[in-house]
C-alpha cells in the first residue's frame, strides 16, 4: 500500500467533508466573535492574541469573501496541513504506515476534526504552528548542535512564537524545550543558537505585552481571574467536566488507547527510542496536567489541553501499529465518526430530539437547546431586515450589553444592512466591543436606539439598562421555526432617551 497517497486521499476526503459541514452550519457564539478580530485587527485583543483574525483576513482576502464557508476556510485548510504534519512526524519516528495511522487518529478526534478543523477559533492557527514547531524540534533537540539541527531549532522557535501569538497555550512549547534540554540533552545549553532562537518567541510576546501596556494589562487581569494557579476553593463539578470533556473531545477510543500505551511504557512492554519518547512526554503532558489541576478550583474548557493529545497521536500510532487488530478497528471507527458528524449536522439544522414541551413562555423558548446558538440567525436576518426597512429604522444604532449575542447580531443583522452594533455594558461583558465602540461613529447625541435579544439568551432591556432610557418599546417578536415548529423568538425593542 502506498501510504503517502492514502494519506493525501484521506486528507482530501476529510477536507471535503468539513467544507460540506461548514457550508451547512451557521456560526456559533465564539466563531462569530472572532470574525470581529478580522474586521478590527490589532496587535492583540482582550481575550486572545490576534493570529486567528489574521488567518481569517488571509483566507477571505480581507473579508472580501464574507460567508461562513469562506471564513471557516481559515480553520479547514490549516487543519489539512496539520494532518499532513502529523503524518510527517509519524513517518519520522516510525514509517509511512505509522504516519497513516496518525492521520486516521487525527480524523476521529472531535478536537482535531471539528473544534480546530472546522470551527474558526484561535485553536486553528495554534494547532498548525504547534505541530510545525514540534516537527522541527523533534528533528533538532535530540541531536547535537550543528548546522542542520540549528536551522531546525530556529524554525521551531519561530513557530513557537507564532503559536504563542495564536493562543497563550503556546508557551507550553517553551516549557517542553526547557524540560527536554535540562533532562535529556544539555548540549544545547552550551550552544549560542538556543539563545539567539529565543528572539523569535520573545518578539511575539513583546507585541502582546505592548498592546497590554497601552491597555492597562487588561488581558492579564481577565485571564488571571479565569486560570489563577493560587485559588484553592475545590470545584468538583469543574474537574469532572474537564476530565470527561478531555475523554470526549479526544475520542474515548483514543483516550483509552493512550492509557494502555502508557501502561505498556511503564511495564516496558512498549518501547521506542528514548529521545523521541521524552520529546512526546515533555511537549504534551504538562499542559494536560496543568489544565486538570486548574479545573480543581476554576471552570476550565476541555479544548484547552486537546492539542497535547494531538501531539501524542504519532506515538500512539507506533503503539497501534504493533497491534494489527486495533489498527483495523481504527479504520472502522473513522467511518462511524464521519457518519456521526454528518448526523450531528442534520440534527442541528432539523432539531431532531429537541422539544419545547412545558415551555410556554415566549421569552424562554429554546433556553435549554444549546444547538440553537448555531441555528436561526439567517431566518432572523431576513425577518428583522425586512421590518427595519419597512419602518425606516435602518439608520439607528443597535446596542447590546454582552458580546453574545452582540456578535451574532453584528454579523447576521447589522452587517447586511450597513448598521452598527455598540457594546453598552461592563468591559467583562462586552469584551472587544469596548474598542470597537471607539472605531464606530459616536452615538452620544442619539436619542433612539435598537435593542435585539432572543429567547435563547433573553434579557429585558429595562432590566439591563434600568433608568438609562425613558422608554422601552417592544416593536416586534420574530418567531424562528424549524420543521414548522417555533423553536425560539427574536425580540426587537426601541429605546428612547427622552
Amino acid at each position: 500500500m502506498d501510504y503517502k497517497k492514502a494519506v493525501l486521499l484521506l486528507i482530501g476526503v476529510s477536507t471535503f467533508a468539513r467544507i460540506i459541514l461548514a457550508n451547512q452550519l451557521e456560526f456559533g457564539n465564539d466563531e462569530v466573535y472572532y470574525w470581529l478580530y478580522a474586521k478590527y485587527p490589532d496587535l492583540s485583543h482582550f481575550d486572545h492574541p490576534p493570529f486567528v483574525g489574521f488567518f481569517i483576513q488571509f483566507f477571505t482576502f480581507d473579508l472580501f469573501f464574507d460567508s461562513e464557508l469562506a471564513i471557516r476556510l481559515a480553520a479547514i485548510l490549516p487543519a489539512s496541513i496539520s494532518m499532513y504534519l502529523v503524518f510527517l512526524i509519524g513517518s519520522y519516528i516510525g514509517d509511512e504506515r505509522t504516519g497513516f495511522i496518525s492521520v486516521l487518529l487525527y480524523n476521529i478526534s472531535i478536537y482535531g476534526f471539528i473544534i480546530s478543523g472546522l470551527f474558526i477559533l484561535p485553536d486553528a492557527p495554534l494547532l498548525l504552528f504547534w505541530l510545525l514547531s514540534f516537527y522541527c524540534l523533534v528533528q533538532a533537540l535530540p541531536k547535537v548542535p550543528a548546522k542542520n539541527s540549528r536551522l531546525k531549532l530556529f524554525l521551531g522557535f519561530f513557530f513557537i512564537g507564532c503559536a504563542i501569538y495564536s493562543k497563550y497555550q503556546g508557551v507550553f512549547l517553551l516549557l517542553g524545550v526547557l524540560l527536554y534540554i535540562i533532562f535529556i540533552n544539555k548540549d544545547w545549553l552550551k550552544d549560542w543558537s538556543l539563545y539567539v532562537a529565543l528572539i523569535f518567541p520573545i518578539s511575539f510576546i513583546a507585541l502582546i505585552v505592548l498592546w497590554n501596556y497601552n491597555n492597562d494589562f487588561i488581558s492579564y487581569s481577565f485571564h488571571n481571574d479565569r486560570v489563577s494557579l493560587f485559588s484553592f476553593k475545590f470545584n468538583r463539578h469543574s474537574f469532572l467536566r474537564e476530565w470527561l470533556g478531555q475523554i470526549l473531545y479526544n475520542n474515548p477510543y483514543v483516550y483509552v488507547m493512550i492509557i494502555f500505551m502508557f501502561i505498556g511504557i511503564l511495564k516496558k512492554k512498549f518501547t521506542i527510542q528514548r529521545e523521541y519518547l521524552w520529546m512526546f512526554l515533555f511537549f504534551s503532558l504538562p499542559l494536560i496536567f496543568v489544565t486538570l489541576y486548574l479545573s480543581l478550583f476554576r471552570d476550565t474548557l476541555p479544548h484547552w489541553s486537546a492539542l497535547s493529545y494531538i501531539t501524542i497521536l504519532p506515538l500512539l500510532a507506533v503503539f497501534l501499529e504493533r497491534k494489527k487488530k486495533l489498527a483495523r478497528n481504527l479504520k472502522i471507527g473513522f467511518t462511524f465518526f464521519v457518519m456521526l458528524c454528518l448526523l450531528a449536522s442534520v440534527w442541528i439544522n432539523n432539531g431532531w430530539f429537541s422539544s419545547q414541551k412545558g415551555n410556554t413562555n415566549k421569552e424562554m423558548y429554546g433556553r435549554n437547546d444549546a444547538i440553537l446558538d448555531m441555528y436561526g440567525w439567517e431566518q432572523a436576518s431576513k425577518k428583522v431586515s425586512n421590518y427595519l426597512m419597512d419602518k425606516k429604522l435602518l439608520n439607528l444604532p443597535i446596542v447590546s450589553d454582552k458580546w453574545f449575542p452582540a456578535a451574532h447580531i453584528d454579523y447576521y443583522l447589522a452587517r447586511p444592512n450597513n448598521m452598527n452594533v455598540y457594546g453598552i455594558g461592563e468591559l467583562k461583558n462586552i469584551h472587544k466591543y469596548y474598542w470597537i465602540n471607539k472605531q464606530r461613529p459616536s452615538i452620544k447625541n442619539n436619542e433612539e436606539f435598537l435593542y435585539i435579544t432572543d429567547s435563547r439568551n433573553f434579557r429585558s432591556p429595562k432590566e439591563v439598562y434600568q433608568d438609562k432610557y425613558q422608554e422601552y418599546k417592544l416593536l416586534e417578536v420574530f418567531p424562528i421555526s424549524r420543521n414548522n415548529q417555533v423553536v425560539k423568538n427574536v425580540f426587537l425593542y426601541l429605546l428612547i432617551k427622552g
